[in-house]
């Protein structure tokens, strides 16, 4: 994340769904804007990473245009 302007509000705490399938964990992140989001997700870093993330679970990326 070093070098990416976000904000971590959430990541893997207690949770509990309401509806839809269990998930084990859920991470909220707040970027400037989408392409700050989509430059953090697609960095060379992260991408060094995230390949082995798919290895031990179902994974969902989003970004989610906010409130002004």
């Amino acid at each position: 994340m070093k070098g990416h302007p976000l904000e971590v509000f959430v990541a893997y705490r207690k949770h509990e769904v309401l509806e839809g399938d269990p998930i084990e964990g859920i991470a909220i992140a707040k970027f400037p804007n989408a392409k700050a989001a989509k430059d953090w997700y697609y960095s060379e870093a992260y991408q060094a990473v995230a390949k082995y993330r798919g290895h031990g679970a179902i994974y969902h990326g989003l970004v989610v245009e906010g409130v002004s």
